[in-house]
C-alpha cells in the first residue's frame, strides 16, 4: 500500500503515492483490478518483444529522423511535456515505402518513451507527480490521400492501439489545429507559456537562427524523396534467400489460403509466433480465437506489405482454446509464393501442442 494511503510503499523517486506505471492501468480500466492486471501483463510482454527498456538508445532509419513529422517543444505550465507532431505534413506513404510498419512503430514508441524520461526528471525536480502530456496535432497541408493508401492507415490505427494499450492515462490534453479560424493560439497559452512554444504554433520561441518552428526541436516533415524508396532491385535481393529465411514454402492460387490451428490447454501461457514473407502480391492476414465456439479476432482479417517487407509478430495465448491463423492470396489473380515460419512456443513443463494445417480454397 503507498504511503499516502496508509502503506509503505514509495516510488523510486520517494513518490508517496506511487505514480508509477503499475498505478496508471487502473483508472484505464475503470478500476477493474482483473482488467488492469491483464493490460499491464500484456504492455510488459509488448515492452520485452520491443525491448523498450533499451528503445531511447535505438539509430532508427535516416528516412525516420529527417521526415517523420514531430518534436517536444517544451512543457505547460504543470511542467508536462508538449509533443508536437505536424501531422499534415507527414508523408506516410512515402515512408511505409522506405521503412518496415515495425520500424515505424518503433519510431513512434521511442518518441513517446522519451516523453516518458523528461516526465520522470520533472518529477524528481519538482519532488511531485508529472504523468500527462500535451499532443499538439498540426493539420495544415493534411491530405486524404494516405487515408486511400492502405499500408500508410494500417499504420496510422497501429501507432493509436500501440498507444492506448502501453501508454494508458498519459495524455492530459490533445490539440487538433485547424487553419483558417480564429482563437486557437488563445486556448494554447491558457495552458502552455509562450516561451514554451514555437512562434509558428502560438508561442514566442524561436531557434537561434531565428526560425520560427524551431526545427532544431521539431522534425517538420515533408514529401519522401523516392531515393529512399525500397527498389526491385534490393527486393531481387533478398527474395534470393528466401528459402534460407524460412523453413517452409508454399504457392497459393487466387482466393486460396493457409490456415494454421492450435489447440491450446494445459499449455496456457504458449507464445504464438509467426513470420512470413510473400512474392508476387501482398497476403491478407488474421489472428482468431475459438472459445466454446465463440469467435474473437485476436488480429482483424487486414492487408500486409509482406512482398517488401517480413512480418513478424507473436501473442501469448492466455486462455484455453482454438488459436488460428490464415494467410490468403486475397489480392492477385496470381499465384502467389509465400514463406513462413510458424510455431507454438511451449512454456517448461507444458505438455506438446495439438496443431494442424490446411488449405482452403
Amino acid at each position: 500500500l503507498p504511503v499516502h494511503w496508509g502503506g509503505t510503499m514509495t516510488d523510486p523517486d520517494g513518490n508517496t503515492k506511487c505514480i508509477s506505471k503499475v498505478f496508471i492501468y487502473f483508472p484505464a480500466r475503470n478500476f477493474n483490478i482483473n482488467k488492469a492486471e491483464a493490460m499491464l501483463l500484456k504492455s510488459l510482454e509488448w515492452r520485452k518483444e520491443w525491448n523498450m527498456d533499451n528503445i531511447v538508445d535505438w539509430n532508427p532509419p535516416e528516412v525516420l529522423k529527417k521526415y517523420f513529422a514531430s518534436g517536444i517543444a517544451g512543457d505547460d505550465k504543470e511542467g508536462n511535456p508538449v509533443v508536437i507532431i505536424p501531422y499534415g505534413n507527414i508523408d506516410m506513404r512515402g515512408l511505409t515505402k522506405s521503412c518496415d510498419s515495425k520500424e515505424l512503430i518503433k519510431y513512434f514508441a521511442q518518441i513517446f518513451e522519451n516523453a516518458v524520461l523528461i516526465m520522470r526528471q520533472r518529477s524528481r525536480e519538482r519532488r511531485e507527480p508529472m504523468g500527462k502530456l500535451i499532443n499538439l496535432v498540426d493539420a495544415e497541408n493534411f491530405s486524404l490521400g494516405d487515408f486511400t493508401y492502405r499500408p500508410a492507415l494500417v499504420a496510422v490505427i497501429k501507432f493509436i492501439d500501440v498507444f492506448e494499450s502501453n501508454y494508458p492515462e498519459i495524455l492530459r490534453c490533445s490539440y487538433i489545429k485547424i487553419h483558417g479560424k480564429t482563437g486557437w493560439k488563445e486556448g494554447l497559452l491558457k495552458m502552455i507559456d509562450a516561451d514554451q512554444l514555437p512562434v509558428h504554433w502560438g508561442g514566442t520561441m524561436t531557434d537561434p537562427d531565428g526560425n520560427t518552428k524551431c526545427i532544431s526541436k521539431i522534425c517538420i516533415g515533408g514529401k519522401v524523396p523516392e531515393e529512399y524508396y525500397l527498389n526491385n532491385k534490393v527486393l531481387a535481393v533478398q527474395n534470393q534467400n528466401l528459402h534460407l529465411d524460412f523453413k517452409s514454402h508454399i504457392t497459393l492460387k487466387k482466393t486460396e489460403s493457409k490456415i494454421f490451428e492450435f489447440q491450446v490447454f494445459e499449455n496456457v501461457g504458449s507464445q504464438l509466433r509467426w513470420e512470413f514473407r510473400s512474392t508476387g502480391c501482398d497476403i491478407a492476414f488474421e489472428v482468431l480465437r475459438t472459445i466454446s465456439e465463440e469467435v474473437e479476432e485476436l488480429i482483424p482479417l487486414q492487408r500486409v506489405n509482406s512482398q517488401v517487407f517480413k512480418e513478424e509478430g507473436s501473442l501469448i495465448c492466455d486462455e484455453k482454446g482454438l488459436y488460428k491463423i490464415m494467410l490468403k492470396n486475397e489480392y492477385s489473380d496470381n499465384d502467389v509464393d509465400l514463406y513462413y515460419n510458424i510455431d507454438l512456443n511451449k512454456s517448461e513443463g507444458q505438455i506438446d501442442v495439438q496443431s494442424s494445417a490446411e488449405i482452403r480454397s
